[in-house]
């Protein structure tokens, strides 16, 4: 996962909440040294959306010059791969061919890089604005009054956090949302699926509340390494390895920092130690 690439996909304005959480997702699998190759079912699972749902959103995304597709083949078998994502903020992004958008009088499909045939009359139609496009968006649950408290980036996390562990009082989550500053709401998009990730390793629910309440995104919004059971991995450098040591030193004395230095890895459920532990 890219930190840069999911803040960058965060900082994008004017898109319709299940769109961002489709940018999200596929900034959340983009790689600085490999790309962004995730198949459609690996990411239309992670969006919680349906193929044919995730293809209108793609289609949004590279129409507002957000990202451009590219088809790959295996240069041995000549077998299609999975399609290679590229984002507006690489080096080596170019906007796709302007694509003209048919008459709606006439029986002429899209042509790219053409001078389109004029329309009776709208002779000055080109491009579609993708965003009046019909699209089946997923149906999450009834749209009440109480259902649309919150939104702007608040939509962007209560969509993107799985149904089983929202809270049943939707306002609660908005109250704690809005309490925080636009640095701690910042962390709080950012930080919302590698602590959801952790939690499921952990085999724990992922609840909201908790996560807002008691600001558990200032652990989890710079994306720090966690294991297969969900537990942070430190290692030399990161300013939570001295911490430790401390702790350690003072709890368990220097022959157990010896040891834990040698190895060059510490592993725990907390990714800073308690006061309890700091001062021992």
């Amino acid at each position: 996962m890219s930190h840069h690439a999911t803040n960058w996909a965060i900082q994008q304005r004017g898109l319709k909440p299940a769109t961002k959480i489709v940018l999200w997702h596929l900034c959340d699998r983009h790689n600085p040294d490999e790309g962004c190759f995730p198949s459609q079912d690996r990411l239309a699972h992670d969006c919680e959306i349906s193929r044919s749902a995730l293809n209108e959103h793609l289609k949004i995304l590279e129409a507002k010059g957000l990202l451009r597709r590219e088809q790959r083949l295996d240069p041995r078998t000549k077998r299609q791969l999975s399609t290679r994502y590229v984002f507006a903020f690489e080096p080596d992004f170019t906007q796709p061919q302007d694509v003209v958008g048919p008459c709606p009088e006439s029986e002429h499909g899209a042509v790219s890089g053409k001078s389109p045939e004029p329309c009776p009359e709208k002779s000055n139609f080109r491009v579609r604005n993708p965003d009046t496009n019909p699209v089946k968006e997923p149906v999450r649950e009834p749209r009440s009054a109480h259902a649309r408290a919150g939104g702007g980036d608040f939509d962007i996390l209560w969509d993107g956090w799985r149904e089983e562990n929202r809270p049943d009082h939707r306002e609660t989550a908005v109250r704690l949302f809005d309490n925080l500053s636009p640095e701690g709401q910042r962390k709080a998009l950012s930080g919302s699926v590698p602590f959801q990730k952790a939690m499921a390793l952990g085999g724990k629910r992922a609840k909201m509340i908790t996560y807002l309440r008691d600001r558990l995104f200032l652990d989890f919004h710079d994306d720090p390494e966690i294991d297969k059971d969900g537990d942070f991995v430190i290692r030399p450098g990161q300013p939570e390895w001295s911490e430790w040591l401390g702790a350690i030193r003072r709890q368990h004395g220097a022959d157990a920092v010896e040891r834990v230095a040698r190895g060059k890895i510490i592993v725990r459920k907390q990714r800073w130690p308690t006061p309890e532990l700091v001062s021992a």
